[in-house]
């Protein structure tokens, strides 16, 4: 994917992870590919459906078993130590205002 795609490519993962989250399905890897398949197979444009898929490469070449270390899994905790905030981030709670 290159630069000027990026914005687009990331708004597609955007789009991705809403649509997993409004249909209360759990976020990881996998489902975002499958959501992103779904998506281009529903996508009547073909500029769009070609972008779908360049992020569905991006995201299955990034998660590689190559590219994927244990050292990137805690680049959060590591960005924060660098910048001398606390390590230990809150609990996120969900809030559901639907069953009200």
């Amino acid at each position: 994917m290159i630069i000027s795609d990026e914005v687009k490519g990331n708004s597609l993962i955007g789009e991705a992870t809403i649509n997993l989250i409004f249909n209360r399905e759990e976020v990881t890897l996998n489902t975002l590919l499958i959501q992103l398949e779904f998506m281009a197979e529903k996508e009547a444009g073909l500029d769009k459906r070609l972008m779908i898929n360049e992020v569905r490469s991006w995201l299955m070449s990034y998660f590689s078993k190559e590219t994927f270390s244990i050292d990137k899994s805690n680049w959060l905790e590591s960005a924060l130590a660098e910048n001398g905030e606390s390590n230990s981030l809150p609990p996120i709670h969900s809030v559901s205002s639907l069953d009200d």
